[in-house]
């Protein structure tokens, strides 16, 4: 019974050792995945609006806009303590450029936006095969 009940503390405390550390890990990547979360958000909008053809310019303007500044954040991001890898900061700077070249072409029209969106999807979509 002794041995029973040593063991029963022991898986407890391993239990709650287990979550504690669990924890801690996705606390530390807790702002990278909140950025891809809503850059995910933002570039759904886009490619919802564009498939129901609803390409209205000033919400097209805002959300590459809004997605203009994340890129910004995602080497911040997901390197918070070091430089990024020199391919992670080549995807991050292709997918800026992408965005910066939506913003300046000012799609107001669903013609407009597609090639942007597929270009940013294309990005993403690189980036997510080599990293994810």
């Amino acid at each position: 019974m002794k041995h029973a009940a040593l063991f029963l503390v022991g898986l407890i405390i391993g239990a709650v050792g287990a979550v504690i550390v669990a924890n801690a890990l996705r606390a530390r990547d807790a702002y990278a995945r909140g950025a891809m979360d809503v850059m995910q958000h933002h570039y759904g909008s886009l490619r919802e609006n564009l498939r129901a053809k609803r390409c209205d310019a000033h919400k097209t303007a805002l959300a590459l806009s809004q997605l203009r500044a994340l890129g910004n954040e995602i080497e911040p991001a997901v390197y918070p303590d070091s430089t990024p890898e020199s391919s992670f900061r080549e995807f991050s700077s292709r997918l800026r450029d992408a965005l910066d070249a939506g913003i300046a072409a000012a799609p107001a029209d669903c013609a407009a936006l597609a090639p942007v969106v597929e270009k940013v999807g294309k990005v993403c979509e690189e980036c997510h095969q080599q990293y994810r």
